[in-house]
């Protein structure tokens, strides 16, 4: 909303502030009243220099409702179309099938229930929406660590209690078994490589054949 819509807009002697959701200040350079219907009056409208949408002064209740001042006391009902409704009560059930319902007298208390002009229910045509198929994998492993996957990632926002901030996850292929390890600087990932491929070997009985990373350079820089 622009300060033209505003009536009797009066500029503030000294500028005040206000932020946004995002944390987004900006500057309050005046206040007015808006009709917002053709007899609903707000008034103590702030106007906000900048981005941002014009804000409505009120009073909040304990049940986290606002009332603004200014204006008639009105109250706006919105009403939805019963055939709808039935259609959504009943588990969105067609309307052919409704109708067969309502001749044959099979729901207790149900209204005469008429096929709308429009009929098309957005939950209906979500549910009516398929997925393609997952393309399979060129080649699959027929063994435990036949393939292990890494990825290190961080820093996080909050550190654990030992300092780390970063983590390294290793993923055999064959089995879906996820290993992690906490370190506290990235240069500390092929010490916990090695640690891991010690580890999984002696416990499978298996050499570790191909190792896979998104070659960010944590293995191989100094």
């Amino acid at each position: 909303m622009t300060k033209k819509k505003l009536h009797s807009y009066n500029a503030l002697e000294k500028e005040k502030s206000v932020s946004f959701g995002n944390d987004t200040p900006a500057i309050i350079k005046g206040k007015g009243f808006v009709f917002l219907k053709e007899k609903v009056k707000v008034g103590n409208v702030m106007y906000v220099d900048g981005s941002g949408e014009t804000m409505n002064k009120g009073t909040r209740t304990p049940n986290n409702l606002y009332i603004l001042k200014g204006g008639q006391q009105q109250c706006y009902l919105s009403k939805n179309d019963e055939n709808l409704l039935w259609h959504r009560r009943l588990g969105h059930l067609s309307f052919s099938q409704i109708r067969k319902a309502c001749s044959f007298y099979v729901v207790h208390d149900l209204p005469d229930i008429n096929i709308p002009e429009n009929t098309i229910c957005k939950s209906c045509q979500f549910s009516k929406k398929t997925r393609y198929q997952f393309i399979e994998k060129e080649g699959s492993t027929g063994k435990p660590l036949e393939l292990v996957h890494t990825d290190l990632c961080g820093p996080s926002r909050k550190k654990s209690p030992h300092g780390e901030e970063y983590f390294i996850l290793f993923i055999d292929d064959f089995s879906r078994m996820c290993w992690t390890s906490l370190l506290k600087h990235k240069d500390e990932a092929f010490e916990k490589f090695e640690a891991f491929k010690a580890l999984v070997e002696n416990e499978s009985y298996h050499k570790i054949k191909c190792f896979r990373s998104d070659r960010g350079g944590e293995f191989t820089s100094n």
